[in-house]
Parts: structure tokens; C-alpha cells; sequence
């Protein structure tokens, strides 16, 4: 580095292990140390993890083929791996890692005003909060750390670096008039304790505590004001080609994959991809072309969730690939070909398109492809998936659309066909359509560019007029429904007045009901030849995917039972998702989902006071949500705690917030389980219902005034 930090060190080297993709970083006074330090780590990660090194990746750099380092690798059965000089995109891992360690602890240093010299406290901090963020790579929805660790990392006492704080002396250090407490200075984590790192300010000493007051807004410069409304925010200009804008380096640091996939996909590895980094060659990255954006007002937003967002978005970027050319640099390119080429096949075969010249006066719109891994239900990687997709949001009202409104069913609707599954007998199919809206018609003329790395050799400067609704079209999902109705209507289905997504067919006494939600599809027939003949039909005239009985739909776990005639229905996997994501898990469960006694009003927010602070973390919109979909597909035990609850989801204050913690600890609690029982079968089917209406108004809700 061209300045040393306090203990004099210029340089740093990150190992990763490559399954979780946790990373450690040291700091070094000399690149002779590496070796020293690798021994080290190896030591550390055998006995954390009781799994043996197998590899050890890196560069061309001298201090990773010392005499000292090699002979450790060749006693510990460890084999180097070297990448060819000047590629240092097959060290993708390890590149991108130390990319982004860098940039989020620049950011850090401009945003606490600190000099360079606080680089190495920086970093480090950016490791900390690195391996606590979720990253792509691992496919499993979790951070570095949970994977490694086998813990899920605890947030909630994440500061903002570089702030003021005031720490405690300890009371053997100090006279009976002397200050409690000095003015320090936020530094990160202490290493393998439970506290924090700070700097005095008066003398510069390094100190380990963990009782401080922290002030998250003051820094030497002065407080921060993120209220500020004239603050203009800068975002990248999505109409232009990202892929134009990227620089050579750029594009190798992007690589986030290696070419050892052999060792990748096996458990019991754990292979390390290292990299010594010095501000001396900091990366020039090109300055992409840039558009301004007055955003709204930050209110509620506190300093330490403004930096951790930050953190997990400089984290986040470069690992699943977000550009064709990207994907085509990856270690993984010839996967990605493969899916594109299928993609392209497949739009190929459903006529999606022709060449033609642009007509003077119109404009095309852009099309990018979208990747995605996909993973079966034990979270290993299944196949890779390409997708492309029409910039829809450029389209014009009136020029490239007009009507945009498709139906779904209502869960009201699937409730009835699974009760009447239950009260008649039907056996219960579900089928899927494969790229659903490519079978859907346009009426508009619509102009879109040839997609990346398929341009038309003898034709390049033409256009592809679309003939089929194309994935991200404002009208591919009415497209589509209006192709699949024409086509039951035809097949002698009419539509349920109620619900026109819902589908009925009678031959003498069988029926067969046919519930639509978008592509996903429920058969519900008491009839096995009227059911086969219906599939058939629909495979047929659609590319459709027979899923054999009715088992999961929209999140619901559906058993239909014939033999005892019940029909269950749960949501065990995503209530526990829920559970999971705010904290709720281990919640003591209670038998009520509101409390009797306590009535919740908007006044509330006026005599807590400074809830603020405390409130503009809390996702309590979020809960909201999930209870919410629990109750419109299977819960409708909590139709009035959603009620009342999502009237202060604006402003909640901290009971309200306590009030929704309750619902989920109610969730512990409940029977997870809603079933259907059979009655003795009739000939034709009647709809009753029952009612216990109430009048009361809670108080202090407004409703009704």
C-alpha cells in the first residue's frame, strides 16, 4: 500500500474457501509473511471446519511459490495451482473478492472522513461484514459465515465504521472525578471476541470494549444529514448497453467461478483461492455513462442500515452473470451457451419472431438475458437456465400496448374446487405449461434488437418484429390468457361467472373443473378417462409438463386422501419461512393471536415517544405481508389480526410491532394442518355456507366514520 496502517502493515491477502466462500484476511508488513500465514489459516480451517485442505489456488506471485510454502503444501498432501501469467480472470474468486473488499472499505473511509491509513481497519471490517451477507455463489440463501460456522450471524449489533462512540473506562482505571467515559472512534470487530475495536481520539490508543454508547450520525467531520432532500442520487443508465460500458479489467474481475468444477460440487473439499492486493495497482475502472435521480426523502433510515446496505450490495454484484458477454467469460461459459442455445431454440420453434428492417419512425426495444441456477428441494445445483427477455418498461402506452390485465384465480375459488374434491370424490392432477406466453398472439407491432451473441450475420443491422408475446411484454400475460381461454371455451369448458379463471365440464354425470393460475394448473375430475382425454388435448395444443397428482401449488402442500375422504392442506414450509426470516423460530408459542385486552390505536405512536429509532429497522411491512398470504391461502384464523395490524403499517410504533411478534408466535403455536372432510357423494353439487358476522368497530380505527 502506499501508506502503512498504525502497526505498520502495507499489505493484505484473503483466503476463501470456496464451498461457503468465507473469507479471512491478514494483514502483512512484508508479502514474505504469506507463507506464514497460510499455515496459519490452514491450521485454523481443519480444525473449525475438521475437513482437510485439498487445494490451494492463486496467482503467479512469488510469494505463493516459496520454498517454505511449497514444502508445507507438499507434506500436507496440499496441490498448488498456479493461473497462467497475465489471466488473472481464472482466479475469478479470489479477484472479485479483494474488488470488492476494497471498494466497500473506500467507501467506508469517505463516508467516517478517516485517512488512507485506516485502510487495514477498513478492510478488515469489510471482511466482517462480507462474509455476514447473502451471496449467489452459494445457491443456498445464506451467508458465508452460516455455512462455514454452521450459526446464523447475529446483526443486530452491527455499528457504523468510523462513527463516535463513547466507551467506557473501567472503573480500576480511573480516579473518582475522573470521566466515565473517553470519545473514541469505530473501528470494526474485535478478532475472537465479543466486542468492538475503537480509537481514542485524544491519544490515539487502540482499545477493545464492549460498553459504549454509540452516536452512529457523528463523525470528525460532523454529523451526517440523510434527510436531506436535495441530495441528488446518480443511477445507471439502464437504456444504454451495460455491456459497452465495461472495461477490460472489469470484466475479469467479474469472473466469480473457477474451472475446477470436479472440486467444487464435492463436499468434503476445501479449496482456497488466495490473492495479496496493494493500493499501489488499484483497479481503473471506466466510469459508466450516468443519469440523475432526485429519490425521496431517507427519513427512518439509520446510518448503521444505510452502510450495511451498502455492504451487501457491493457484495452482491459478479456472481451470477448478468450480461451475455459476462456469462460467455465465466468459468462456467459453455453451461451458459447451452441454456442460451436451448432458449433460442425454443423461440425458434414457437416462430417468436422475423427479421425485418426497422420502419422509419419506430423504435425497437432492447432485450437482455436473464441467468439463473436452478436447484432441486435438497439444494444442489440441478440445471442452468437462460431466459430472454424484452425491456418491456420502454414500451409505450398506445403505440406498443394497450390492455394489460389478465386474471388469476382467486385462493377463495381453489378452496371451493378442493372442498368439492373432498365432498365428491374428484382426483386432483396439476400440469404446468412450458414458456406459457410464447403461445400468446400480438395484436401491436412491436420492434425489438437481435438478442446478444445471436445477431443475424447476413442482416445485422435488421430487427426482430415479434409475432408471439415475448417474456417482459406490459400484454404477455393477457396475451397468454386469452389463447389458453379461446382454447377451453373451444374444448367445451365454460367459464365460472364468479371467477373466469375457473373452468368446468360436464359429460352425463362426471364433471371436470380446470383451475387457472397463470401457467400452473389444477384438474379436478371424477372421471380418469375424461381426465386423461382433457391432458391430452392440452399437450397437444401447448407444451405442457404433467405433474401427476396435486401434491404442491402456490406454496400450499395439498393431500388429497380418496380413500378416507379428506383433503389437507398446509403451508408448513413457507409458515416456518417466515418463522425463520424475523427471528421467530424459537418464539414462545401463546394460544391467541391478539391480545384481549389490548386495543391498538394510531395514538400510540404520539405517546411513545422517539419510536424512530427504534421502528425504521424493524420490517414490519414485511411480516405484514407474510401473515397476510398465510391467511388468504390457509389461515383465515388470522384475517382480524391482519386486519388491524396492516392499518399502521405507515408508522408503526413499538407495540404495534409487539402486536405482529405476538401473530407469529401464535404461529408456533396453531395446528399447521386445515382439512376437509368428505361427505357421503351426491349427484349435484350445492355451495353451502355458514356466517357469524360482528359488528364491533375496534376503537380508534376510523372504519366506518
Amino acid at each position: 500500500m502506499s501508506m502503512a496502517t498504525f502497526s505498520g502493515k502495507r499489505y493484505f491477502v484473503t483466503f476463501i474457501d470456496d464451498k461457503s466462500r468465507y473469507c479471512v484476511v491478514y494483514l502483512l508488513k512484508s508479502k514474505s509473511e504469506v507463507a506464514a500465514k497460510f499455515m496459519e489459516y490452514a491450521a485454523m480451517a481443519e480444525t473449525q471446519t475438521g475437513k482437510r485442505v485439498k487445494y490451494l489456488q492463486s496467482d503467479n506471485g512469488g510469494e505463493y511459490k516459496s520454498d517454505k510454502l511449497a514444502r508445507f503444501c507438499a507434506e500436507r498432501g496440499i496441490q498448488q495451482r498456479f493461473t497462467p501469467p497475465y489471466t488473472p480472470q481464472l482466479n475469478g474468486v479470489a479477484e472479485r473478492m479483494n474488488r470488492t473488499l476494497v471498494e466497500c472499505a473506500r467507501c467506508m473511509m469517505e463516508h467516517a472522513g478517516l485517512g488512507k491509513s485506516y485502510w487495514g481497519e477498513a478492510v478488515m471490517t469489510a471482511m466482517f461484514l462480507r462474509n455476514r451477507c447473502p451471496t449467489r455463489a452459494i445457491h443456498q440463501d445464506k451467508s458465508p459465515y452460516q455455512v462455514w460456522t454452521m450459526k446464523k450471524p447475529i446483526l443486530a449489533n452491527l455499528k457504523v465504521f468510523g462513527c463516535h462512540a463513547y466507551v467506557q473506562v473501567p472503573q480500576d482505571k480511573r480516579a473518582k472525578f475522573d470521566s466515565k467515559s473517553s470519545l473514541c472512534r469505530f473501528l470494526g470487530y474485535a478478532e475472537h471476541q465479543k466486542s468492538y475495536r475503537f480509537e481514542e481520539v485524544s491519544t490515539g490508543a487502540i482499545k477493545i470494549s464492549r460498553d459504549a454508547t454509540f452516536m452512529e450520525d457523528k463523525f470528525d467531520e460532523g454529523p451526517r444529514n440523510y434527510n436531506d432532500e436535495s441530495s441528488v442520487v446518480e443511477f445507471d443508465d439502464h437504456d444504454e448497453d451495460e455491456e459497452k460500458e465495461e472495461g477490460k479489467t472489469d470484466d475479469d474481475m467479474d469472473s466469480s467461478d473457477d474451472d475446477n468444477e470436479d472440486t467444487r460440487s464435492s463436499k468434503s473439499n476445501i479449496k482456497r483461492h488466495t490473492r495479496t492486493q496493494s493500493l499501489e495497482k488499484a483497479t481503473v475502472i471506466p466510469s459508466p455513462k450516468r443519469r440523475t435521480y432526485r429519490g425521496p426523502s431517507l427519513e427512518h433510515v439509520s446510518a448503521a442500515a444505510m452502510d450495511f446496505e451498502a455492504a451487501y450490495i457491493v457484495d452482491s454484484v459478479g456472481e451470477t452473470p448478468t450480461t451475455f458477454k459476462s456469462a460467455m467469460e465465466s468459468s462456467d461459459s459453455g453451461k451458459w451457451k447451452e441454456a442460451c442455445d436451448s432458449e433460442f431454440d425454443s423461440l425458434q420453434r414457437n416462430d417468436t419472431w422475423e427479421i425485418v428492417p426497422l420502419p422509419k419512425g419506430r423504435k425497437a426495444i432492447g432485450c437482455r438475458w436473464v441467468f439463473r441456477v436452478k436447484e432441486n428441494q435438497d439444494g444442489e445445483v440441478e440445471r442452468f437456465k437462460a431466459r430472454l427477455v424484452a425491456k418491456g418498461f420502454s414500451q409505450k402506452f398506445g403505440v406498443d400496448y394497450e390492455e394489460t390485465f389478465a386474471p388469476v384465480a382467486k385462493f377463495t375459488s381453489i378452496r371451493v374446487v378442493l372442498s368439492m374434491a373432498a365432498k365428491y370424490g374428484l382426483m386432483l392432477h396439476q400440469m404446468d405449461v412450458k414458456t406459457a406466453f410464447l403461445n400468446g398472439s400480438l395484436n401491436e407491432d412491436i420492434y425489438m434488437d437481435q438478442p446478444d451473441g445471436y445477431l443475424d450475420a447476413t442482416q445485422p443491422d435488421y430487427v426482430c418484429k415479434l409475432k408471439r408475446s415475448l417474456y417482459g411484454l406490459k400484454q404477455s400475460p393477457r396475451m397468454w390468457n386469452q389463447t389458453i381461454d379461446g382454447f377451453m371455451i373451444k374444448m367445451g369448458f365454460k367459464k365460472c361467472e364468479s371467477d373466469h379463471c375457473i373452468y368446468i365440464k360436464r359429460d352425463d354425470q362426471d364433471m371436470i373443473l380446470v383451475v387457472l393460475y397463470v401457467d400452473d394448473l389444477i384438474l379436478a375430475s371424477s372421471n380418469n378417462e375424461l381426465l386423461k382425454s382433457t391432458k391430452m388435448a392440452l399437450s397437444k395444443r401447448f407444451e405442457m409438463t404433467d405433474l401427476g397428482e396435486l401434491d404442491y401449488f402456490l406454496g400450499m402442500e395439498i393431500k388429497n386422501d380418496r380413500k378416507t375422504g379428506m383433503v389437507t392442506v398446509q403451508q408448513t414450509k413457507f409458515l416456518k419461512s417466515v418463522l425463520t426470516k424475523f427471528g421467530m423460530d424459537n418464539s414462545k408459542p401463546v394460544k391467541t393471536p391478539q391480545d384481549p385486552g389490548l386495543k391498538l390505536t394510531k395514538n400510540m405512536c404520539e405517546q411513545e415517544c422517539k419510536h424512530e429509532d427504534t421502528m425504521c429497522n424493524v420490517p414490519y411491512r414485511s411480516a405484514v405481508g407474510g401473515i397476510m398470504y398465510l391467511m388468504v391461502a390457509t389461515r383465515p384464523d388470522l384475517a382480524a389480526a391482519v386486519g388491524s395490524l396492516s392499518q399502521f403499517s405507515s408508522d408503526p410504533c413499538p407495540t404495534h410491532w409487539q402486536a405482529l411478534k405476538r401473530v407469529l408466535r401464535y404461529l408456533q403455536a396453531v395446528e399447521k394442518t386445515a382439512a376437509v372432510k368428505k361427505t357421503p357423494r351426491q349427484a349435484a353439487s350445492s355451495v353451502e355456507a355458514s356466517g357469524r358476522p360482528s359488528f364491533a368497530i375496534p376503537v380508534g380505527t376510523g372504519m366506518y366514520q
